[in-house]
C-alpha cells in the first residue's frame, strides 16, 4: 500500500460565511472531516487545510518548519477571502487552536473556536514523541516490517531540537497576544486530556477580552475531541455557537 499526500477538504456551501478548520501537529485535514461534514450540512463552506509537510512522508515533515506551518494557515485563510467570503470563522484543534488565536487579529475573522490548544511550555520530548508516532504509523501503512521501522527510527531519532524548540516558542509566545483578542470565542477541553492542555484553555478563557466567551469541558474525551467519544456533542455545540454569532 502506497500512502500519498493527504488532500485538503473543501466543501462549498450556501451560506455567505465560511469556516476554516485547522488540525493538530503531525495530523492531517482528516482529523476535522467529521466536523466539516456536519457544518457543511448546515450550509457553510468549509475548508480543512493540510499544513506544509503534514500528511506527507516523515522526511517532508522533518524538513518543514513552524514558519511554513503558519504560512499554510494564513494561505488557507486568504484562499477563502479570495473566494469572496468576507466573514470567516476559524476552528482549530491543538496546534490549530494556536493558529486560530493568531488569525483572530484579522479583520475578516468573525469568531474563533479553540479545541485543546496548548499555550504552556511542555518538554521537547513530548513534541518529538508526536513525530515518532507519526513516523511509525506512516511506515506501517506502507507495510514496512517492524525491523525496517526500528532501523529507520534508530537512524533518524532523536530529531535535532532546533525546529521543535522553534515550534515550542511559537506556541508559548502566543500567550502575549491573548489580551488583544476581542472576537467571540468558544473554548473546548477534554476532561481526560493532559493537565497542561486543560490549563492552557483556562488561561485563554481568563485572558482574552471578547465580550462573548464560552467554555465547555467534555468529561469523556481526551485531546483530539473531534475524533473522540464526545465528537457529536462537540459538533452540536459548535453549530449552536456559530448560529448565535450569526444571529447577533
Amino acid at each position: 500500500m502506497v500512502v500519498t499526500k493527504s488532500r485538503d477538504i473543501y466543501l462549498i456551501g450556501t451560506s455567505t460565511q465560511a469556516i476554516l478548520l485547522l488540525h493538530s501537529f503531525t495530523s492531517t485535514a482528516n482529523e476535522m472531516r467529521n466536523l466539516a461534514n456536519h457544518l457543511h450540512e448546515q450550509g457553510f463552506t468549509c475548508l480543512a487545510h493540510n499544513y506544509e509537510g503534514h500528511g506527507e512522508t516523515p522526511e517532508r515533515l522533518f524538513e518543514s518548519s513552524v514558519e511554513e506551518t503558519w504560512q499554510s494557515a494564513e494561505q488557507a485563510f486568504q484562499y477563502l477571502l479570495d473566494e469572496g467570503h468576507e466573514e470567516i470563522i476559524v476552528i482549530g484543534q491543538s496546534l490549530g487552536g494556536v493558529m486560530a488565536l493568531r488569525l483572530a487579529s484579522h479583520h475578516a475573522c468573525k469568531a474563533i473556536v479553540v479545541i485543546s490548544a496548548p499555550l504552556m511550555e511542555r518538554p521537547i520530548e513530548s513534541l518529538e514523541g508526536r513525530v515518532l508516532y507519526y513516523t511509525k504509523r506512516y511506515y506501517r501503512f506502507q507495510n514496512k516490517s517492524e525491523e525496517w521501522i526500528e532501523q529507520y527510527i534508530n537512524e533518524n531519532f532523536p530529531r535535532p531540537v532546533d525546529k521543535l524548540q522553534a515550534l515550542q516558542q511559537f506556541i508559548v509566545n502566543t500567550q502575549s497576544i491573548l489580551p488583544s483578542i476581542n472576537k467571540p470565542i468558544c473554548l473546548f477541553k477534554g476532561g481526560l486530556d493532559e493537565l497542561v492542555f486543560q490549563q492552557s484553555i483556562d488561561l485563554i478563557e481568563a485572558t482574552v477580552q471578547g465580550s462573548f466567551k464560552k467554555m465547555i469541558t467534555f468529561p469523556n474525551s481526551g485531546h483530539l475531541i473531534t475524533l473522540d467519544k464526545d465528537r457529536d456533542y462537540l459538533n452540536h455545540d459548535i453549530q449552536l455557537f456559530i448560529q448565535q454569532i450569526i444571529e447577533n
